[in-house]
């Protein structure tokens, strides 16, 4: 049997177009990987290409695996002398050889994102920078923007006064990376381009070397990445390059779209095959994504079509609010289990971490394990427990434990030495902690600037104590997020992790005004019992099955059976800051595009009318891109409302099963109760307002006779 005769025609061709440039556009579920490894296999098994002249460039080591693998099935060992690899791994690689020709030694040290840190924090020193008014992130997320925009220091333009901050920094950087014989990862590709650049002799040693070259994933390809090509290209011009525009989601970190959109502008005399079969998704599901997908200017074109049934329409929710929401979502999904699904066979995709929290409760309660994807679970997130630990400082000044977590986060001058100074001293006088900061000009050996510190943390803890008396629980802990410096430092930071963290923090607010809204209780004392008691509800198992949570970009490349996609409102999905930017938009319905693809067989829109953001509801307009689909391929499905009935106080015991009306979320059914007497924790699903937990001293329930 043929090597090829498992393809479809386009496939096929995309396999035997082996001369010359060629653009394979790859649509969502077209057998993309599939197709890539049995090119390389008929290069070797059918035109007896040796395998050291073929060289495949992946995105991850995870894909360079899996396709080295599945091309041994196919040719065997003869494999294994094939260049196969990241971009950073092929370049190491070639500098290992070659870096000589650049002054470096090749025995260099490759530094990672923590060894980069530590190297700004100390030139930040020596220019007498403070690094919690300059975050080393935020010069390291600079100079890698500007490598992977191929701009070394000189050709560094920005003359603003931060611009000249960063110069300084980039500059000193380089040259101590230079004085240690060290890369970074950036470093890596940006020297092998400056490599060909300058040693043209090098360059014509590499076209000679490698006749066949392929790119996987060629929409997320930077300039620096897509000048390596090139480089690498020229000599037999025989590059294989596939990707899809439609899935080009990666931009916020340096992917340059026009790489794929103008690959034919490159290489005029270019072979483009599209790729059009989808293996995955039902006959709706693709209707409803192309739809969707073809508002977008910035797209080269095609069209997915399968030879499975329409399948169902897609199911669309208007919830009132995220608790609600993610209680639907638990209940789809789990009425689906009793129907012969899996767990793992679901997924609930968001648009950012911060939205993880309300899905990991809902599921958590519901008894419907899940495995979080992409990121820590919402109360085990860093940002979040440092908040929480500022918390429980001022509701319990003698909770050492706490203090010694954030007593120098954000760095305030309370280093090792002044925290060895303090804590002889808080032993010597058997004090708290907290008790010797109050007392730390006192302290033996604390240097002025230490004392300094110390006390105006004792300020700051005084001043909190006394807008706690406001009654505010919401404003409390946006003040003590504020004021303690962990919202400032992630807005400096600038970069897109310091951005979820500063969306998981306005969660943490959120989660405060739902307490006191909810529970009927505005003291920090019993937010801080609750938040110990619904962090205990998360702890699901990860490792066996699970309904799997993440945000679209981590879906990318997956598929399952169900697919529930959360959050469809202007400024979450498309998220806000893609306004900012002519292009954004665009990006935002590719990801959209994503996320509806992920589907096999299911697919469920979701979305909340309202939803409360650092403590404050608002409402939210749905997102345009659920008008951009078919009417007649969409299923609205009605939302039962909570009334609010006149209620009072009532009883502290309750049973599983029993009906009781809330203030403020109507009638609801008790799933789970926990403690005794006013300790009462009593868990209660609504209708339409998802399922909540109450302290019973509060919660103004009213038993149903």
């Amino acid at each position: 049997m043929h090597l090829l005769s498992q393809l479809n025609a386009q496939q096929r061709l995309a396999c035997e177009t082996t001369e010359g440039p060629v653009l394979v556009l790859a649509g969502a579920g077209s057998g993309k990987t599939r197709t890539l490894t049995f090119r390389v296999a008929y290069l070797i098994r059918e035109l007896g290409v040796p395998a050291d002249q073929i060289l495949a460039f992946t995105f991850t080591n995870k894909a360079a695996q899996e396709m080295r693998g599945r091309v041994e099935e196919l040719v065997g060992g003869l494999v294994r002398t094939m260049w196969l690899g990241t971009f950073h791994a092929i370049a190491a690689r070639i500098l290992r050889q070659e870096i000589g020709h650049l002054g470096y030694n090749p025995r260099f040290a490759i530094y990672d994102a923590e060894d980069s840190r530590n190297l700004v924090r100390e030139i930040l020193r020596e220019l007498g920078l403070d690094d919690k008014k300059w975050p080393p992130a935020q010069f390291l997320a600079q100079i890698s923007r500007a490598k992977n925009a191929f701009q070394g220091v000189e050709d560094w333009a920005d003359t603003t006064f931060w611009g000249q901050q960063v110069y300084e920094v980039y500059r000193r950087y380089q040259e101590r990376l230079r004085a240690l014989n060290a890369l970074d990862f950036d470093d890596l590709i940006f020297l092998t381009v400056r490599l060909f650049d300058r040693h043209p002799e090098v360059r014509d040693d590499y076209h000679q070397r490698f006749r066949y070259i392929l790119v996987d994933e060629y929409q997320d390809t930077n300039l620096a990445q897509y000048r390596m090509i090139r480089h690498l290209a020229e000599g037999h011009r025989n590059l294989c390059v596939v990707g899809d525009d439609d899935q080009s989601i990666y931009g916020w970190r340096g992917a340059d779209i026009r790489n794929i959109l103008e690959f034919q502008r490159e290489f005029p005399e270019a072979v483009v095959i599209r790729l059009e079969e989808n293996y995955r998704s039902t006959g709706n599901i693709l209707a409803a994504a192309n739809a969707v997908v073809r508002h977008n200017r910035q797209r080269l074109g095609k069209e997915l079509w399968t030879r499975k049934p329409e399948g169902d329409r897609i199911a669309y929710y208007q919830a009132p609010d995220e608790s609600a929401e993610a209680w639907q979502a638990a209940q789809i999904i789990g009425l689906a289990v009793q129907k012969g699904l899996r767990p793992s066979d679901c997924a609930i995709l968001y648009r950012t971490n911060a939205q993880s929290r309300a899905f990991e409760m809902a599921l958590g309660r519901v008894g419907l394990s899940y495995r979080l994807v992409g990121g820590k679970r919402f109360y085990e997130r860093k940002e979040v427990r440092d908040l929480i630990a500022y918390l429980k400082v001022l509701y319990n000044p003698q909770d050492d434990m706490a203090l010694l977590r954030v007593i120098n986060f954000p760095r305030r001058g309370l280093g090792e030495v002044a925290l060895e100074r303090l804590t002889q001293y808080q032993r010597q006088h058997g004090l708290a902690l907290y008790e010797a900061l109050t007392q730390a000009e006192a302290v033996p050996g604390l240097s002025p600037a230490g004392q300094r510190a110390a006390l105006e943390l004792c300020e700051a803890f005084a001043r909190w104590r006394s807008w706690a008396e406001s009654g505010d629980l919401a404003g409390l802990v946006r003040m003590v997020a504020e004021e303690s410096g962990l919202m400032p430092l992630y807005r400096r930071e600038g970069t897109s992790e310091a951005e979820d963290r500063l969306e998981n923090l306005g969660e943490l607010i959120s989660e405060a005004h739902r307490f006191q809204e909810d529970q009927g209780s505005r003291e920090l004392g019993d937010f801080l019992g609750w938040l110990a008691l619904v962090s205990e509800w998360d702890q699901t198992d990860e490792a066996g099955e699970g309904v799997w949570l993440m945000t679209v970009h981590s879906a990318k490349g997956l598929e399952f059976p169900l697919v529930v996609v959360t959050g469809l409102e202007e400024g979450l999905f498309p998220h806000q800051r893609a306004f900012e930017e002519a292009a954004g938009v665009e990006e935002e319905r590719r990801l959209f595009y994503v996320a509806m693809t992920r589907a096999r067989e299911r697919l469920v829109l979701m979305r909340a009318e309202s939803r409360t953001v650092q403590g404050r509801t608002q409402a939210n307009l749905p997102s345009r891109f659920l008008a951009e689909i078919p009417a007649e391929l969409l299923e609205p499905v009605d939302f039962a409302r909570p009334r609010s009935p006149v209620a009072e106080r009532g009883a502290t015991c309750f049973n599983l099963g029993e009906t009781v009306t809330h203030p403020r979320f109507g009638r609801g059914t008790v799933v789970a109760t926990r403690g005794e007497g006013e300790e009462t924790e009593v868990t209660i699903a609504f209708p339409g307002g998802g399922v909540r937990s109450f302290l019973a001293k509060y919660a103004q329930l009213i038993k149903e006779a």
